[in-house]
This record gives C-alpha cells, structure tokens and sequence, in this order.
C-alpha cells in the first residue's frame, strides 16, 4: 500500500504483518515509486495530495462514504475518477 505518513501511521499493528506499507511524499515522482512495483496489485491510500499524484494510474477506485457531516481534513474530488486525475486538485469538491 502507498499512501502519505499520517495514513501510514493510522494503521493498526493488527493490519501491518501480512502487508507491505510504503509512505509516499508529494515530492516523489509517481512512475518511478510505482516502477518498484512492477507486476504487483499496489493499493494507493491518504488524501487529496497522493490522489491527485496517482490518480492517473488508478484502474480502479473503491471509494467508502463515511455517514459524517461536519469538519474534515480529507476530501475526494471526483475529476480523479473521471478525468484521472489531469489538473485534479484545483478544485475542492467533496
């Protein structure tokens, strides 16, 4: 799984031992983190920074809705789905 430090760091101990976990920063380029990958199923976690990074190699998106309607640090633009994430982040959709 890629995803930001503060995703990384939520996982639980439980959730570590089966599963290999790499923290991706917005200054790394996306083809070279994914090229040490090659021929494996990378999941791809976090917020807005590393959707925007990877949304163009994304083929597919399991997006989970959370029943909450108040303050937030994460959102999802949905262009990332639509238009793989060219220009993703200049909007602020959620």
């Amino acid at each position: 799984m890629l995803a930001g430090p503060k995703t990384i760091a939520s996982i639980p101990a439980f959730a570590r031992g089966d599963r290999e976990l790499v923290v991706v920063r917005s200054s790394m380029d996306p083809e070279d983190t994914l090229e040490r990958f090659a021929g494996r199923v990378v999941f791809v976690g976090g917020g807005p920074a590393v959707w925007s990074a990877y949304a163009r190699f994304v083929s597919h998106w399991d997006i989970t809705r959370l029943p909450y309607d108040g303050p937030a640090d994460r959102w999802f633009d949905p262009f990332w789905v639509t238009a793989g994430g060219e220009n993703a982040g200049n909007s602020h959709g959620g």
